[in-house]
């Protein structure tokens, strides 16, 4: 693309403009386009300068025709972005210049350079004016309730018709940003001209919203006959050992599992022969009364009920109970709570 003189940069319709390729022949296609990139999209390098002084111009916004995001010049007065081959309206604005419109053709990677003129107005001070349309991507239906935020401006909600309103604003770079519940943030620079009234249409789309899978569990008849779900669904049996947590925590000794259970304790000690080691589930104190399938265990020589002597593959679920709390047709004399256990055995019976 030839470099456009002075003259030329003054009006505010650019004439069309071509991108040619300007990297080093040497450069690969992967170079020209990014590592990963669509092979339909290439990178583009924006220089926009003051006419007059020839400074690069930061905060001048460069946005394409039917691409939704707009990109801000740095300090250096460049701005680098990905765009897909073909024909555009580009436009550059930026506070206090003319703001350049053109068609513009996307042929391969490259740079461009534009030159803006300050714009002729009576006061370069006067305060500028913002108005915000959003709607939504789908419908075109004015969006009423959104969050307009700008910085710096403050915020407002959008009207009935999907408009907000900003006065006396200072002729900068400004940063808006929509939100609303149900669609995608979004956040677009902005180009604010002193004495004049910037028109910005914002299209929302929809947000998807993450939903938990649906769990379904088919009900163990066995279970259901001796009202563990009923105690689950009425909220009385509030803590659980499951057949999922046993799996998950993979040990071979179930008293492993019974030892993350709130309120209980594992005391630890010689058992009988072939079971060095027993395992006697405790609460405040004292040693808990456990039943297996509606049956209670009575306590062994040792007198206590040796948990580990139940293998973890055969537990189903398993209820904790204060003894207070227990339901009534297995409470017990002995213990200072209740272990109600239901195997996979039992289920089956």
């Amino acid at each position: 693309m030839s470099r456009r003189n002075p003259s030329q940069a003054r009006s505010r319709v650019l004439a069309p403009l071509v991108l040619a390729a300007v990297l080093p022949a040497a450069e690969t296609a992967s170079q020209q386009t990014g590592e990963g990139a669509d092979a339909d999209t290439v990178r583009i390098t924006a220089r926009v300068h003051d006419v007059d002084d020839g400074r690069p111009l930061a905060g001048a916004v460069v946005s394409l025709s039917g691409v939704a995001t707009r990109h801000a010049t740095g300090l250096d007065g460049s701005a680098t972005f990905a765009a897909a081959l073909g024909q555009y309206e580009l436009t550059v604005g930026k506070g206090g210049y003319e703001t350049l419109v053109g068609a513009f053709s996307v042929l391969r990677a490259g740079e461009f350079t534009l030159w803006m003129s300050k714009a002729d107005v009576a006061d370069p001070g006067a305060p500028a004016r913002l108005l915000v349309r959003v709607l939504d991507a789908e419908s075109s239906a004015p969006v009423e309730g959104a969050a307009v935020s700008v910085l710096p401006g403050g915020s407002r909600p959008t009207d009935g018709a999907g408009r907000a309103q900003f006065e006396d604003m200072a002729p900068s770079l400004a940063q808006v940003t929509v939100e609303m519940i149900g669609y995608a943030r979004r956040t677009e620079p902005v180009s604010l001209h002193p004495g004049r009234t910037t028109a910005l249409d914002v299209a929302l789309t929809v947000e998807a919203v993450p939903l938990r899978p649906i769990e379904v569990v088919v009900r163990l008849p066995f279970l259901e006959a001796n009202g563990v779900y009923r105690r689950i669904d009425q909220g009385v049996a509030r803590r659980l050992l499951t057949r999922r947590t046993i799996v998950d925590r993979g040990s071979h000794r179930i008293s492993d599992s019974f030892a993350h259970v709130p309120g209980l304790q594992i005391r630890r000690g010689g058992g009988q022969t072939g079971f060095p080691s027993r395992a006697v589930l405790y609460a405040r104190g004292c040693p808990v009364a456990v039943w297996v399938d509606g049956v209670e265990w009575n306590p062994d020589i040792e007198g206590s009920v040796d948990i580990d002597r139940i293998p973890p593959e055969w537990v189903e679920i398993a209820e904790v109970y204060s003894q207070a709390q227990a339901p009534l047709q297995y409470t017990s004399r002995h213990g200072c709570g209740v272990v109600l256990i239901w195997t996979r055995q039992g289920r089956r019976g």
